[in-house]
């Protein structure tokens, strides 16, 4: 029992760093601690967070990641016996399926996401599964992981998926958590810190900007995607930068 708890302290250590404490600590360091005209100009919403807002979003992140490492100390017993697609030594596999691996799960998760995510925003599943987050009108950084139970089970059910069936080293993994989370903090820094016009980019306009999913927290019905705007653009549910 001894070992299986400080596992799991572990692996709660671990992703609380890596997926929540730095990439969120990041954003809210140059967007409200070191603060400036500059990135004033920036801020999407007039309405202002506050301390208590930030409180509870930090209260729930930490709660969904008690329940994601419980999650993760399962998987690693289950990595141990081989039961598992994830490989430990590099050599297993060629110097570019790391990369390989990497690319696929942006474009696995965007794809869950986005299913997962309108999903939970039907009447029947959104004030016990989603509400919680949509809490947050005024996102911040904190907030990224700031979910109800049931959500933390599905938004996480992602890699209960890949890791039986994609073979990844955990180190991809742990880069993988590492860019989420730095995505997911930009997304809900806001502050619109790309230029508008690099977003009518003919490539670029497909990846979502802050002012994308800050809509999201506004208007709920629009603005699904994680990464990209692909498939809300297919499924009618892209809405582009009118006043937030």
């Amino acid at each position: 029992m001894l070992t299986y708890t400080i596992e799991y302290c572990v692996i709660f250590v671990l992703l609380l760093v890596t997926a929540y404490v730095v990439p969120a600590g990041l954003f809210h360091y140059f967007f409200f601690t070191r603060c400036s005209t500059a990135t004033e100009a920036m801020r999407i919403q007039k309405r202002r967070p506050s301390s208590q807002d930030i409180r509870r979003e930090i209260r729930q992140s930490v709660s969904a990641l008690l329940l994601f490492s419980a999650y993760c100390l399962i998987v690693y017993h289950a990595a141990r016996n081989g039961a598992t697609a994830l490989y430990f030594e590099f050599a297993q596999r060629p110097w570019w399926w790391a990369a390989a691996g990497f690319a696929a799960l942006v474009v696995l998760h965007d794809i869950y996401f986005y299913t997962t995510h309108r999903l939970m925003h039907l009447p029947p599943l959104f004030k016990t599964v989603h509400a919680g987050h949509h809490r947050s009108l005024t996102p911040t950084p904190w907030s990224i992981l700031s979910f109800q139970p049931l959500e933390t089970i599905s938004q996480f059910g992602f890699f209960a998926l890949v890791i039986f069936f994609v073979p990844l080293h955990p180190a991809t993994l742990l880069a993988y958590l590492l860019f989420d989370g730095l995505v997911n903090a930009a997304g809900h820094c806001g502050h619109e810190f790309v230029a508008p016009a690099s977003q009518q980019h003919r490539l670029l306009k497909y990846l979502n900007a802050v002012t994308h999913h800050d809509l999201h927290h506004t208007r709920f019905r629009y603005n699904f995607g994680q990464y990209f705007n692909i498939l809300d653009r297919l499924f009618g549910t892209f809405l582009d930068r009118p006043a937030a």
